[in-house]
């Protein structure tokens, strides 16, 4: 999770569930500028002890390739 993240993000085009071309800029927190590439819904089913497993939809996900890693906002959970 991502304090400061301004969107939920991943790296990841194979997890989406809904997909549309999306190019907007993402600044890093080291100043840095990449860009999206498409953005749309992820579905994932939690896993760990206490969770109930139902699939969780995450919206408004950007899908920026350039990523070392996801981000989960945290403004938007």
């Amino acid at each position: 999770a991502d304090t400061g993240a301004t969107a939920h993000m991943t790296l990841h085009r194979h997890w989406f569930h809904t997909y549309e071309p999306f190019v907007t800029p993402v600044r890093l927190a080291n100043g840095a500028v990449i860009y999206s590439a498409g953005v749309g819904s992820v579905v994932f089913e939690p896993e760990g002890e206490g969770v109930d497993g139902q699939p969780i939809e995450l919206t408004r996900v950007l899908h920026v390739p350039q990523l070392c890693a996801n981000l989960l906002s945290v403004l938007y959970l």
